[in-house]
Order: structure tokens, then C-alpha cells, then sequence
């Protein structure tokens, strides 16, 4: 007799094979844009291969060899990207990241200048990320293999969590297997050699899901909780309420009790790590600024008549006017525009989330621009495994979704790292990387075994 599906593992799977359907009919348009070129075929294929065999080799206890070859390719992928960013600028936040670590070092000054508004910024990105990197390249420098090694730290460190949350929701060999698919894969690769914040948001998500399904109790557990959220919170404020939906999406698993007690002893101590921000904002502005002068340019960026979701040029009216002004003045633009179209506004909403989480192209349009004069060759060799690897990983995740033996805890995970899309993240600025975290929940979907049967409570069904 068959078992029927649960609500989530079918909505799960209908998302996402929604988003793979998408995916398809975006790759004539990457087509017409960069060509179809038979070496990015065949990059995507090695890739594919060397992906593959790794996994096969993890579906039991690898031997000398296969480890060896494994590290040589995470090695040769690593070093390839650094090669090609190597002596290039990044655009965005990475440049503004490397800048704001530099003067921290340098001038012991939180602050980096924004040349689209004339500005010098000291609340405009948050703080944990760059004073990381501020420490790291007061030793080791900012050079690309500097950042190179920074970066596959951080992508070292989520790996490992990986490999330990597939363990505690019922498949070390899951874990495992999706960890050494993160550490290839192409928009983390991608990302590697520059100071992009995305990986260290994934490690500390990861840090969070492990913490609300860890065991222990009392404040020794809200400690590490309320930490975590409260870094997450330094580190990328938009995803700040994830810390408290994946707690409640795990009630039922947890207790709803538990999830509210944990909650609230967990809630002081973030207060306390966000504390040290609070009051330097406080000193420079002589105002509350719990997170980021930059809201409401996001919330801008996000929502005009051109936005597509990812950055555009700030409106000239918005130059040499104060930081906080600014912030204000581009909310009111928003907000403006939203009540001039809601239609409009609806539709670019829903185009945004679908774009952004239906294609994998934003790292392969950063070097374009990161290498004008062979930026369209690079982009034509790389966008077919950049983009084809997501597309696969939609259209198997989706596979594996409406499957019994995936644990219920990893579907309700997913569907927290969902709604942190669609009710805070989507409104603002929104594009690739702003949804990259997902991706190792994903990788663990993907990787987990059909012939296993979910035991225990990792494997519930929500």
C-alpha cells in the first residue's frame, strides 16, 4: 500500500521542479547573451564527472586515492578561480569589503567611501565580516591568495558543519557527499578569491541549524544560539530573523515549549553581541541604528521602475546628502513608486524571486566585469557549469523531496530557509547571492539516500 505524501514534501518538490522548468527556459536567453561555446560544454561535463566520481567514492569509506585525487581537483578549482580574479577589482561588495578592512588596519577607522553618493559610509555595511577580514589581512595581507585562503577557510569550516548536520538528521555518508559538492561547487568556487560574505552567512546558518538540534539545554545551549544569531545579524541583517524560523519550524521535532524557552534565553545574549554595535552607531550618529544605514537604498534598489533585484546605479538626487538622510530619502523613492504601481510592484517581486532563485549566473556577469577585455570569452566558457550544476541541483533536489526516506527536519529547514526568502528577503534587494545560503540544505537533499529508511526523530514527517 502506498504511504501518502506529506503537505511540505510536496509543495517541496513542486518549488522546485517549478524553479528547474525556469531554469530551462532561461538558457537560450544565456545563449543569445554569451554563445554557445563546446568548451563550456565540456568544462561542464569534467565538472559533472569529477562531481560525481567524488560522491561515488563517499558512498563508502574512500581509500588513499580517492582522497588524494578529490583534494587535487577541490585544489585545481580553487586555484583556477584565483588565477582568473587575480590583479582584477571586484565590483560591489567585495571591493567595499576589502576597502573597509584596509582602513580598519591602516587607519583603525570603520568607514569606506561610496563614490555613487559621494559619501563616506560608516554604518552602511555591517561589521562582523570585514573586521574578520581586517584581522586576517593585518597578518596575511589582501592579495587574491590571501583572500583565496580566507575564503576556503570559511568554505572549509561549512563544509564540515555539513558533513555534521547530515550526521545528526540520520546520514554521515549524506553529510559527507554534500560537503565535497559545496567545496566545488561552481558559485562558491566562484566566489572563493574575493571578499564575499556569502560563505561565512552559510557557515553561520549552518552553526544555527546545528544549534536547535543539538541536545543540550539551559544557558550553556542559549549561549551558543543567541550568539550564533546575533553574529548572523552582524554579518548579513536581513537574514537576522532565519535564527528564529528555523527554531520554529523545527517545533514539532523540538517541542513548542522548548523552542520558545530556548528563544527567549536565547534573545538577551544576541542583545548583548549586537550591544557593542548599538552604541559605536550610537557615538557617530547620536541615534539608534540597530543594523545598517543601507536599508532603505536596498529597499530602493529593490523596488523602481528599473530594478531587476540585483544593484543599480543610485538615483544623482540621493548624492552628498547625509547617511542617514540618504537612507530615508531613497526609502521614500520606494515606497513612492510602490503606491504609483502596485501592480508593478507584485510583479517585480515575484519576478525577482523566481529569477534569483531559479538561475546561478552571478558570479560568471562579476568576472565579465571583472575583465572587460576577455570577460565575454571567460563568461561563454563558464556559464554552462555555473548554471547547468543549479539547474541539476533543482531538478534532483526536487526528485528527492517527495521521498519518505528524507527526514522530515531537513524538509522543514528548507522551508524556513524558504520563508526567510519570501517574507524578508524578497522585498529588498534581492538576487543570487542573496539566497545562497540555501544552497548546502539543498546539497544535502540531493544527497541523500533513497534505499535508507528515516529512522528516529531526524527522520519525522512534518
Amino acid at each position: 500500500m502506498s504511504i501518502p505524501r506529506s503537505p511540505l514534501r510536496v509543495v517541496t518538490a513542486t518549488v522546485l521542479a517549478a524553479l528547474f522548468v525556469y531554469a530551462l527556459v532561461s538558457l537560450p536567453g544565456f545563449g543569445a547573451r554569451w554563445g554557445w561555446s563546446a568548451g563550456g560544454v565540456l568544462l561542464f561535463g569534467a565538472w559533472a564527472g569529477a562531481a560525481a566520481a567524488g560522491v561515488r567514492a563517499l558512498t563508502r569509506r574512500p581509500g588513499p586515492a580517492s582522497l588524494i585525487g578529490m583534494a587535487l581537483v577541490i585544489a585545481a578549482l580553487r586555484f583556477g578561480s584565483a588565477t582568473l580574479a587575480d590583479g582584477r577589482i571586484s565590483p560591489g561588495d567585495p571591493h567595499a569589503y576589502v576597502e573597509l578592512a584596509r582602513n580598519l588596519v591602516l587607519h583603525g577607522d570603520f568607514g569606506v567611501y561610496e563614490s555613487y553618493l559621494n559619501l563616506y559610509c560608516r554604518a552602511f555595511y555591517p561589521p562582523l565580516y570585514p573586521l574578520l577580514l581586517a584581522g586576517w589581512g593585518a597578518v596575511l595581507g589582501f592579495s587574491t591568495g590571501s583572500l583565496l585562503a580566507f575564503g576556503t577557510l570559511i568554505d572549509g569550516a561549512a563544509a564540515m558543519l555539513i558533513a555534521l548536520l547530515g550526521a545528526r538528521l540520520g546520514s554521515g555518508a549524506a553529510g559527507c557527499r554534500a560537503a565535497w559538492l559545496y567545496l566545488i561547487w561552481p558559485s562558491v568556487v566562484l566566489s572563493a578569491p574575493l571578499a564575499a560574505k556569502e560563505g561565512f552567512c552559510a557557515l553561520l546558518v549552518l552553526a544555527i541549524a546545528l544549534a536547535w538540534l543539538g541536545q543540550g539545554k539551559g544557558w550553556r545551549a542559549a549561549i551558543v544560539l543567541g550568539g550564533l544569531a546575533g553574529l548572523l545579524a552582524l554579518t548579513q541583517p536581513g537574514q537576522a530573523p532565519l535564527a528564529a524560523l528555523i527554531g520554529l519550524m523545527l517545533a514539532r521535532r523540538i517541542g513548542i515549549r522548548s523552542v520558545i524557552r530556548r528563544g527567549l534565553m536565547a534573545l538577551p545574549v544576541a542583545v548583548l553581541v549586537m550591544l557593542p554595535w548599538w552604541a559605536r552607531n550610537w557615538l557617530v550618529f547620536g541615534m539608534f541604528v540597530p543594523l545598517t544605514s543601507a536599508g532603505g537604498l536596498s529597499l530602493w534598489v529593490g523596488n523602481n521602475a528599473q530594478a531587476t533585484g540585483n544593484w543599480i546605479e543610485y538615483p544623482p538626487g540621493l548624492r552628498d546628502l547625509p547617511e542617514i538622510i540618504v537612507g530615508k530619502r531613497a526609502a521614500a523613492l520606494a515606497v513612492d513608486w510602490i503606491r504609483s504601481d502596485p501592480a508593478g510592484f507584485v510583479r517585480l517581486t515575484l519576478t525577482k524571486f523566481v529569477r534569483a532563485c531559479g538561475v546561478s549566473i552571478f558570479g560568471v556577469v562579476r568576472l565579465e566585469a571583472m575583465s572587460p577585455t576577455i570577460g565575454r570569452t571567460l563568461a561563454a566558457v563558464l556559464w554552462p557549469v555555473s548554471h547547468l550544476s543549479h539547474a541539476a541541483l533543482l531538478a534532483l533536489a526536487a526528485w528527492r523531496a517527495g521521498s519518505r526516506a528524507v527526514p522530515g527536519a531537513l524538509l522543514l529547514l528548507i522551508a524556513a530557509c524558504a520563508l526567510q526568502l519570501a517574507l524578508f528577503g524578497v522585498w529588498f534587494e534581492f538576487g543570487e547571492r542573496h539566497r545562497d545560503f540555501v544552497t548546502p540544505f539543498l546539497l544535502l537533499l540531493l544527497c541523500w539516500p533513497i534505499g535508507q529508511t528515516a529512522v528516529g526523530k531526524a527522520a519525522s514527517t512534518p
